[in-house]
Formats: C-alpha cells, structure tokens, sequence
C-alpha cells in the first residue's frame, strides 16, 4: 500500500436531491497543512450508510483516502443520521438508487473533483452501491461492495422460501435504530434536529417485509441482482465464507463477470459478515488471507488515479480447512471443478457404483434439529456472534449419509446441489441440509448449508444453471401428502478441503430453529396470531429414480 503524501481536512455539507430533500454528508479532503483543502483536483470515493457517517458508518476510513489524494465522501442515507427523510419507502428503494445517482454526480462536478467518482464499503453500504450503478451515473468509475446482498428476498429475508428468522427478528425489526439514534455532522446541529422529526414520522419498515411473504416487485425492486446487466463499471466484489450474504455476492460476480472487457473481480475470505476474531467469530481466522485494505488501495488508485498496477487474477478464494491456502481462478465455478452425482443409499454417500433397489428412509420432524448451530453465522448480519459447534450433536436428528474415508482428501469449489425425492405427511415443509466434515475422530465441522420449503419448489429454468437451482418462489404450491415429489435444493458455494482420511457427511432435516422459521408455524397476516401445526413425518426415496448429491470437486494440485 502506497505511504500517506497529504494530511486530512474535513467539512459537513448538506446535499440538496430533486425532491428537495437534504442530506447531510462529510467530506474529507486532502490538505497540505491539516486546516485547508490541498490545490489541485482530485478524485473521489463515495459511501452511503444508514448507520449514522458519525457511529457504526460500515464505510472505509476516510483517511486512508485523503492521505493519499483521494477525497472520502460519506453520506448518510435519507431518514438516518443528519439527512433529512423518513424511511417509508423502505430501505434500498428506488428513490435511494436515485440518491445515490445525484450524489454521484454533485460530488463528480465539484470544482475541485477530477471527475471520477467511485464508491466502497461493506453491507448495505456495498448493495447502495450496485443499485447506483444500475442507474449509470457518468462521473461513476468503479465500485467496490463488501458482503453486499444480490437478492433481498433469497439472501435477507428468506433463504429459499424458510424466513431467515434469526436475520429477521434482530435485523429488520431494528431496522433504522442506528441511523435514528446518531446525530449528523457537529456542524449541522440544527439541520439535525429537524432532520429527526421527519425520521420519526415513518412507519416501522418491518411492516413492509411482512405485507410480503413470497417473493414480487417489491423485493425485486430492491435487488440489484434483476438489473446486473446495467452496471457497466470495473467491480471488485469482497466477502467471506461464512458470511449470510455470500451467496449473493457469487452470484453478483457471476453476472457482472459476463461482461466483455471490464474488469471483475473478487475475493472471499474465510470470515463471517462482521469479519474474523472476537467478538463476532472468535474461532475463526484469515491467517495467510489477503490485505482487503491494500487490495481496495490498488483497485481504486488504478481506476481513479491511473496508477499502474499488476495483472491479478479474476477470483481468488480463501480454502477453508487449510491454513493460509488460496485458490485462484480465472472464473467462478473455477473451470476444472468437476459436478460430480453422487449417490445416497442406506446411510452411505457413494460414487461409481450403480444405483441400487429403490429404499426409503423416514423421520419424524423435530424441533429440537435446529440446536446444534444456535449461534449461526447468519446473525452476525445483525448483533449475534457466529459459534459454529460439534455437528455430532445433531446426530439423532434428521438424516445423515457419510461418505467413505478419502483416501486422498477432497477439495471442494463451487456451489453444490441436492436432488431429493422424498414425501411428507403434510402440506408443507422445511428441508435443511448441511454438508460437513467428519475428522477420524468423530469431531464434525460444519461446511456449508442449504434450504429449501417444500411448497416453493418449482424452478425457473432461465436463472438455474449446473449445481445452481433458483426457485420461484411467488406462488407456493402445497404438497399432496403421502406424495414423492422431486426438490432441487440449492447448496451455498464454498471453497473447502478436507484432509486424507476424513469424510463428507450429509445431513437432511426440517427445523432449524432459531435460525429459520419453520413451515408447521404459521403467521395470518390478517390476523396476528399464531398457529403451530402437527409434527410431520418425511420420507427420502433412494436408489434407483432417488435422492443424489451433486458436489463441486476440483483437483487437488
């Protein structure tokens, strides 16, 4: 990372957006002596956070940027912090993307702006800046989104049709209480304080998400994962394994990748939403990772500043259960990743046998299933740390199969897929799976997940793609009980090696509480009570016409 040219000197600012609506801003610009603004004409980086500019912000340090002559902008979005608003369009709405595209623009025509403007930051601070580039502002020149979501319905509010209740109940029933409760810039007190009786007269935004419980314009509206296609600026995606977002953020780079002759790029380390270390993942580390800050450094000096940098490669991907260990790759799935169908029979995973008699295997659903990842990394989204724990505590829960001793280990990379057959005794249920890593010793670690509601199981052919199902998930369809029918469950990407001699084991359940809602709840939005369905009893048909497991090996070299 280049060494500091220049000290800081910052000023709050009041942004006026063609609604008339004022939004407070900080400006940090470079400066020869620490009290004014440097001569000269320089480039910018742009965050927009709804966490307060002045508190939590998500957004990159400002200084890192002005020492280096690069002005830092942080704005706080409309209804939060000093900006004037409320939140009754709802977070990420269309008048944001709007907010976002002005901002853009006002801060590329400054006198003293070079007129490049680009954008950084993690969380909602990353997804403003897909949906500003979707709208095409000229003075915009790169983007750099953190942990950042693509779908809002599939990565926030569900995962694949189950309400992410965990996400939910801390996330969007507080949303908004950060951004209301920090003040704006020192400098603006008075704009302040009528900028939060406006806040205060929104409706609770967690009104919204409830109104829609499938998926429709209103989630799509606020997906920048819909409009890919019109993001035309360089992009460099970051995020971790272990953080509630990534599927989104593959998915992202997946389509914006398609696009010939603009660079695309991402990383993925190894940390949940809130990063690696206490107190969010105490058991988790990127020792041997890359240098996010440095690598953000480079990225943008070269699209602002026109600094000549080396050829990197287009992903690179931290190999979870090694220490220090990257994959690169020239796309995502890496090309020499290998689907490879595996077969669920008895209680084994096997591969290059034929399929055998058809079987079935049943259990009761229970909903204790969900206790042996109470504290799952989707929390950290929010305020819960992420504890992964022994999945041998799961084991009389649900169904397992595990595979065989690998004599050589196994090196997974890519998403995988799981094609189940099976029935239920009621109208609808959940199906979790969880892939993990069996040590010799029993220990089993946990190495990615997937989900699925049984009534939200029809596919839309367009969007799916090898190991990559995507549902539609407007119209539920009830299930006749009794009835086999056939799931494609969509298992989060990863990149994971598992050592010679351990196994894979697969796990399938229906409750994962307090993670995710479970389908035998059911909330009448007319009215709020509660109702609790039986316990249900699922069956798994094998063999011949049955369940498989579909699992991205890549080579070991």
């Amino acid at each position: 990372m280049p060494e500091p040219t220049y000290d800081t000197v910052s000023e709050d600012v009041a942004v006026e957006m063609s609604d008339g609506v004022l939004l407070g801003a900080t400006v940090t610009y470079p400066s020869s002596d620490a009290t004014t603004r440097a001569p000269g004409r320089f480039p910018v980086v742009l965050s927009i956070t709804p966490y307060g500019r002045t508190a939590l912000c998500s957004c990159p340090d400002a200084a890192m940027f002005a020492t280096r002559g690069i002005v830092s902008v942080v704005v706080d979005t409309r209804g939060t912090g000093g900006s004037e608003g409320n939140l009754d369009d709802n977070y990420f709405s269309p008048r944001e993307a709007r907010d976002g595209y002005e901002l853009v623009e006002h801060f590329g025509t400054q006198r003293w702006s070079s007129g490049k403007v680009a954008m950084a930051g993690g969380s909602y601070v990353g997804i403003t800046q897909y949906l500003t580039a979707e709208l095409q502002p000229p003075h915009l020149a790169a983007i750099v989104p953190g942990v950042a979501l693509s779908d809002l319905y599939r990565d926030a509010y569900t995962h694949g049709g189950i309400p992410n209740l965990f996400f939910d109940a801390q996330y969007i029933a507080v949303q908004g209480g950060p951004g209301m409760l920090t003040p704006g810039g020192p400098t603006q007190l008075p704009m302040t304080a009528g900028a939060k009786l406006q806040q205060l007269l929104g409706t609770p935004i967690a009104l919204d998400y409830l109104a829609h419980p499938n998926d429709d314009r209103f989630y799509r509206a606020r997906s920048p994962y819909y409009r890919a296609d019109r993001i035309t600026v360089p992009t460099l995606i970051l995020d971790g394994w272990r953080d509630g977002f990534v599927r989104g953020a593959v998915e992202m780079y997946r389509e914006l990748a398609e696009r010939p002759g603009v660079e695309t790029r991402m990383y993925v380390d190894p940390c949940t939403h809130k990063g690696c270390g206490a107190p969010f993942a105490p058991t988790l580390s990127d020792e041997g990772g890359d240098d996010v800050t440095a690598m953000t450094l480079e990225f943008l000096a070269h699209h602002l500043l026109g600094v000549r940098t080396p050829a990197r490669p287009a992903v690179r991907s931290y190999v979870q259960g090694a220490v220090g260990e990257i994959l690169q790759t020239t796309q995502w799935p890496p090309r020499d990743t290998d689907v490879t169908t595996m077969r669920l029979q008895g209680s084994a995973i096997e591969t290059g046998r034929p399929a055998g008699a058809v079987t079935t295997r049943s259990y009761l659903t229970n909903p204790l299933e969900g206790i042996s990842n109470p504290l799952d990394f989707y929390g950290t989204v929010a305020i819960s740390p992420y504890v992964p724990t022994d999945q041998q505590l799961a084991a009389a829960t649900g169904l397992t199969w595990t595979s065989a001793p690998l004599d050589e280990g196994a090196l997974l990379a890519g998403p995988a897929q799981v094609h189940l057959v099976a029935s239920s005794s009621a109208t609808d249920t959940d199906w979790i799976v969880q892939l993990s890593d069996v040590a010799p010793d029993g220990t089993t670690s946990l190495i990615t997940q997937g989900y699925l509601r049984a009534s939200h199981r029809a596919l839309d052919r367009r969007r799916s793609s090898e190991a990559s199902p995507y549902h539609v998930e407007e119209r539920p369809l009830p299930l006749e009980p009794g009835r086999f029918y056939p799931f494609e469950i969509a298992v989060w990407p990863t990149t994971y090696r598992l050592a010679p001699g351990h196994r894979i084991a697969m796990r399938l359940s229906t409750y994962d509480v307090p993670t995710h809602a479970p389908a035998s709840i059911r909330v009448d939005s007319d009215d709020p009570s509660i109702a609790l369905v039986a316990p249900s009893t699922n069956v798994v048909r094998m063999g011949r016409g049955g369940t498989s497991l579909l699992l991205p090996l890549h080579p070991l070299g």
